[in-house]
């Protein structure tokens, strides 16, 4: 009975086994875990940004230009300087403190006779030059002191805007400046000890002349002419006897008191005489153009300012130096006309000598004339 009750569970345990087994062959199969996904990729790290560039260096400013300062050299004296400082200071006023001159007058950096050469050298900048002075270095120069070449101070007046480009190009080629303007310096007259009123009363006559037209104008009239000795020593030649007369500007008769020395003046508009502005022609060159033309302009000005202002002071000349003593004589038309005579040779030769150039000075000389007769 046992043995039955024990075969029985054996055989109901084997069934359960089997159809467990069963149950398990007969259900679907679970599917394998889907592999677990890869891991996103971490994001790419942010570029760092570039660094700002440095800003560019201000530019350091230019340095300010150094002032230009001209120096200006004339042997004027008196109020003769204020006539010319007035330019200098016409130019300062529109082109200071970039560009200003410098003014030196009475001599004070260049004697006269030094001038012309001192601003061809570049000694000075500037100078107040009397052209016809320098006759020496270039005869054409003397051109202006024909003897009589013109008329009166109207006529000279007249003929010196169409002498200055005539002189402008001598100074270029030959003298390094450039001239600025040009007027004129009145004429000069003869003061003496003697009384000297016709042809014959130049005979053996000392006269001091500072030019050598000058010079061939005495020895054509019958003087003796002394030469070499700068107008300044006018009144010591006098004083000592070592001439009777001197040919001068009656300005300089009385600015140098020849009045006190010499007693009688003849009058006859014998030599005219030229003066102007001029600067040494590589300085010209190193300024702007704008500063050229201003100082072209303000010297111009100013030279037709001096043309008008020594008209006044011929006639104050003429009244101070009767005032001090003089006799003052004026030489009639018809006895000029023989001292022009006189010196017609010497005319024909310095304008042969002078060519062209003489031509176109006569040229002008002969209008002027024309329209301002004595």
């Amino acid at each position: 009975m046992k043995m039955k009750k024990l075969l029985m569970i054996l055989i109901a345990t084997a069934l359960i086994l089997m159809s467990v087994g069963s149950i398990v062959s007969c259900a679907e199969p679970e599917p394998a875990p889907a592999p677990a996904p890869a891991p996103a990729p971490a994001p790419a790290p942010e570029p760092e940004p570039e660094p700002a560039p440095a800003p560019e260096p201000e530019p350091e400013p230019a340095p300010a230009p150094e002032p230009v300062v001209l120096k200006m050299a004339s042997a004027a004296m008196f109020h003769y300087c204020d006539v010319e400082t007035a330019f200098v200071d016409a130019f300062n006023a529109r082109c200071g403190p970039d560009y200003t001159i410098e003014y030196y007058g009475s001599e004070q950096m260049l004697s006269f006779p030094e001038l012309l050469d001192g601003v061809r050298t570049g000694a000075a900048d500037l100078g107040a030059i009397t052209p016809n002075f320098h006759a020496f270095d270039e005869p054409k120069l003397g051109a202006v002191e024909l003897p009589f070449l013109l008329n009166n101070l109207d006529a000279h007046i007249e003929a010196v805007p169409g002498l200055t480009p005539l002189y402008g190009e001598i100074l270029e080629n030959q003298f390094n400046q450039k001239l600025l303007c040009l007027h004129n310096y009145t004429g000069m007259a003869l003061i003496s000890t003697k009384e000297v009123k016709t042809l014959a009363d130049w005979d053996g006559l000392l006269v001091q002349a500072i030019s050598p037209v000058i010079a061939s104008m005495v020895e054509a009239l019958g003087g003796a002419p002394v030469t070499g000795v700068p107008y300044t020593d006018s009144y010591s030649l006098m004083e000592k006897g070592t001439v009777d007369a001197v040919i001068t500007a009656p300005a300089a008769m009385a600015i140098f008191a020849l009045t006190d020395v010499g007693s009688y003046m003849t009058s006859a508009y014998m030599v005219p005489a030229l003066h102007g502005f001029s600067i040494n022609l590589d300085v010209w060159n190193t300024l702007p153009k704008d500063v050229q033309d201003i100082m072209l302009e303000e010297a111009q000005k100013q030279s037709d300012i001096i043309d008008e202002w020594l008209k006044g002071e011929w006639t104050k000349d003429f009244a101070s130096i009767a005032a001090a003593g003089v006799e003052i004589y004026d030489v009639p038309q018809d006895e000029i006309l023989r001292w022009k005579e006189a010196c017609q040779g010497i005319i024909d030769e310095q304008l042969a000598i002078m060519g062209d150039f003489g031509a176109q000075v006569m040229e002008i000389a002969d209008a002027a004339n024309a329209k301002y007769p004595r």
